[in-house]
């Protein structure tokens, strides 16, 4: 994957894009991981990871029951 902020492409950690497994919990990145999205022992530059990630961790804070 590449990073289109960096000016040489590189997906690390300078890249704003860049999901590191560590900064995910296991199950999240059991899920990204199981579907193919990301890799257990890999970073990933990815606008889609990032909105499966916060998608995840919206839905985890969320109290869908009234009261």
């Amino acid at each position: 994957m590449t990073c289109p902020f960096n000016k040489d492409k590189k997906c690390d950690e300078a890249c704003p894009l860049y999901i590191a497994p560590t900064d995910l919990n296991e199950f999240v990145v059991a899920r990204l991981s199981s579907i193919g999205v990301l890799a257990r022992d890999k970073g990933s530059c990815s606008l889609r990871v990032l909105a499966l990630s916060q998608s995840r961790h919206i839905f985890e804070k969320t109290n869908t029951r009234g009261g």
